[in-house]
């Protein structure tokens, strides 16, 4: 699990939204655009819920640990989406510090 701090809010998601999440913000912001993002989470009493953010130039996403949850949410299909979306975004693709590149080549959420 990861919280996603924005803005002063923090929610609770998977580790593969999260980062996804993060990845998509990262493309958006190399080609200038944005988005809104409904965004699976964790609600306080353990239920999925949906966050909407705005991601994109001006994003400052900080994705932490959460504690291990046994309701670790994955939503591939949500994955997906946003793959496909940052395909759609433009040909800019940022490097991030860790040498890779969001979404590239990749075929699988």
């Amino acid at each position: 699990m990861k919280y996603i701090n924005y803005d002063g809010s923090v929610i609770m998601t998977g580790d593969r939204i999260a980062e996804a999440l993060a990845d998509y913000a990262a493309v958006l912001g190399a080609n200038g655009k944005t988005d809104t993002v409904h965004v699976p989470t964790v609600g306080s009493d353990g239920s999925v819920e949906t966050a909407t953010v705005l991601v994109g130039p001006a994003s400052e996403l900080v994705l932490t640990p959460a504690p291990d949850d046994e309701l670790d949410i994955e939503d591939p299909e949500f994955i997906r989406r946003l793959r496909d979306a940052a395909a759609l975004a433009g040909p800019d693709r940022p490097l991030n510090a860790d040498g890779r590149t969001p979404f590239a080549g990749a075929d699988g959420p």
